[in-house]
């Protein structure tokens, strides 16, 4: 009787740790990795690489050969990428449980903000 209730004991525990395997692998994290490149196809160190998706919010820079990594949770993600004047935005990037999504950035110069253009007649003066 009593190693009966043992026994069923450690069969609910087989069975929630089964499942709980099976709903941690759906819920996982995976990778986004790769490498920030200028108009010329030279590494950019120290770029700031921005993964924003639903509530996650991560930035990070890019190292002394230009690459980065960041583990997430699965999901779809924005990733931005600014270096020296020049950005470079990727929408719908999907992180997969177990997975890494390789990517490498090629920046492109970015139009100037906040500038205002001379007037004419001020030139001329």
């Amino acid at each position: 009787m009593k190693s009966a209730r043992i026994l069923r004991g450690v069969a609910v525990l087989l069975v929630v740790g089964v499942l709980g395997v099976g709903a941690s692998s759906k819920s996982g994290t995976g990778k986004i990795k790769g490498a920030v490149l200028d108009i010329y196809y030279s590494r950019v160190v120290n770029a700031i690489v921005r993964v924003n998706g639903g509530e996650i919010r991560r930035s990070l820079r890019s190292n002394d050969d230009g690459q980065f990594e960041i583990s997430l949770p699965a999901g779809e993600y924005e990733l931005t990428v600014e270096a020296n004047g020049c950005r470079f935005v990727y929408s719908s990037l999907k992180v997969q449980p177990n997975e890494i999504e390789l990517i490498n950035v090629h920046l492109d110069v970015a139009a100037p903000q906040g500038l205002t253009p001379a007037s004419r007649e001020i030139a001329l003066q």
